[in-house]
């Protein structure tokens, strides 16, 4: 059975929107799927009604808009439509005038797989096998065998000796630059800032928290294979230069030229790894800007053992200390703000569905982040401590407000995302809508999860939040992936989210 809507009126007039499962949304909101005009049709709310298939046919649904829908002359909240009925969006709003066919076709496995996830969404799944259940999964659960372990064993085994192999190397080429009691000091001078300098970026990624082990493997990437490659590329390079040409020549196209395009490019090639390999966990251009800012702060935290301890090598404490104010607290993410470049980057190719943008906006990300770097090192090498001052100021400065301003405003982005695609489960009696306002606000969340220490509810709490983030995003993933023909996982994710959502709402 399949819904035709035809609009008769406003910018949208002679389009008809077809549904067989699932919903439509409706309103002024980018994301809905019919779209008013937002200047010239405001009688409509941004998320003005949903149309839902269920089993028993189609219903239109008011979202608590301001004008309200009326269905055939009458105010409505929720009902069922019949062929012919013609729905206003909005006291003297646009109309639209429905159809049904009641002939079912056939359906791809594709199509088949849509509509089976949206039969679940419709009711409220008390638990994962129910949702099973639902699928009609139970008896190929039943008899599925065990998948092998041993191909995951030996990827942890392989991933285990190849951190040990590279944190030595590490640890050898620090005691070889700085010798090791030196290294060491500079090390628990370097760490224990780190800490601290990434819990902006754990917050800023709260609504969809990546898993702790991957974001370990991002920073063991940035600590230990970039800065080995680095190092090697660049002392290379550096001794080349210095011999062939002159001892500042190899200073000069070590830290200007070489430094910015290999340590870039190393610390790249690990978000292109994540971007590839790890593709349920990086969604949109939040995760690029937070996988980027770990692996350079992985890489900044190593480079700066190296820094310090050569500062504290040849000067002593006063020189620890002078070092440690100018890269520990006046510039700890410098490296941040060139590699988010490539991030940038990657999490927009991670959202776009269009082959070229891709390919290239990975590319594009990278020169930007080699160019700042170049700039920066260049003013640093050609200034001394006074051109490292003013490229502070007239770049460092500016251009880290400039990151921190946009990513505040992909969080804002990613938080609008979060309440539109939520709207119809809010609607529907699944997220309280006090619930839903504290989960999608940066400070109300993350006081209210902090405040769960004090009673016994922290773990709910955090639980509750990152899955209804999740439900959300999934939602959104699944538009995204449906209006360009594309696949994602969240057909299969979405009905587990919602059973986590149910599992943890009356424990909060």
């Amino acid at each position: 059975m399949k819904i035709f809507v035809t609009v008769n009126g406003g910018s949208l007039a002679g389009q008809t929107y077809e549904l067989e499962t699932g919903f439509l949304t409706v309103g002024r909101s980018e994301t809905c799927s019919i779209r008013f005009d937002p200047m010239s049709e405001r009688i409509a709310s941004k998320q003005h009604a949903f149309i839902e298939a269920k089993a028993d046919g189609f219903y239109v649904r008011d979202n608590q808009s301001t004008n309200g829908t009326l269905v055939n002359g009458q105010r409505i909240e929720s009902v069922k439509l019949n062929s012919g009925d013609q729905i206003q969006f909005g006291t003297n709003g646009t109309t639209a005038t429905v159809r049904i066919d009641s002939q079912q076709s056939q359906q791809n496995y594709r199509e088949l797989e849509i509509q089976q996830f949206n039969q679940t969404a419709a009711q409220e799944p008390a638990s994962f096998q129910s949702s099973m259940a639902n699928f009609g999964l139970n008896s190929m659960a039943a008899v599925k065998p065990e998948p092998s372990k041993t191909g995951q064993y030996i990827g942890i085994a392989i991933t285990i000796f190849v951190v040990i192999f590279l944190s030595i190397i590490v640890a050898l080429l620090m005691f070889a630059s700085v010798g090791i009691v030196p290294a060491v000091i500079a090390a628990v001078v370097a760490f224990v800032p780190a800490a601290i300098y990434i819990l902006p970026l754990m917050w800023l990624d709260r609504y969809d928290p990546e898993p702790a082990w991957l974001l370990a493997a991002a920073f063991a990437w940035g600590a230990l294979v970039a800065v080995v490659v680095s190092f090697i590329v660049n002392t290379i390079i550096g001794v080349v230069f210095a011999i062939g040409v002159s001892p500042e020549a190899g200073e000069f196209v070590g830290a200007v030229i070489s430094a910015p395009v290999f340590e870039e490019g190393s610390k790249g090639i690990g978000l292109v790894i994540l971007l590839i390999a790890f593709r349920r966990y990086f969604d949109d251009i939040l995760d690029g800007i937070v996988f980027a800012g770990v692996i350079a702060l992985g890489f900044a935290t190593v480079e700066n053992v190296l820094y310090y301890g050569r500062g504290l090598a040849g000067g002593g404490f006063e020189g620890l200390a002078l070092l440690f104010v100018l890269r520990g607290i006046m510039s700890p993410f410098a490296h941040v703000s060139f590699t988010a470049m490539t991030g940038i980057g990657c999490g927009i190719a991670r959202e776009s569905h269009n082959k070229a943008v891709r390919f290239l906006m990975p590319i594009v990300g990278y020169f930007g982040a080699v160019a700042l770097h170049a700039i920066w090192n260049g003013m640093a090498v050609i200034g001394g401590l006074q051109g490292f001052l003013l490229g502070y100021l007239v770049l460092e400065i500016p251009f880290f407000l400039i990151f921190v301003g946009f990513s505040l405003y992909i969080m804002r982005r990613q938080n609008k995302i979060l309440n539109e695609m939520l709207a119809i489960d809010i609607a529907r009696g699944l997220i309280p809508t006090e619930h839903a306002k504290v989960a999608t606000s940066a400070f109300k969340s993350s006081g209210w999860v902090l405040g769960g220490l004090f009673n016994g509810k922290f773990k709910a709490r955090s639980r509750y939040v990152r899955a209804i983030g999740k439900l959300g995003l999934s939602y959104w993933h699944i538009q995204r992936a449906t209006a360009a023909h594309g696949q994602t996982g969240s057909f299969q994710q979405n009905p587990i989210l919602r059973d986590e959502v149910l599992k943890w709402r009356d424990q909060v």
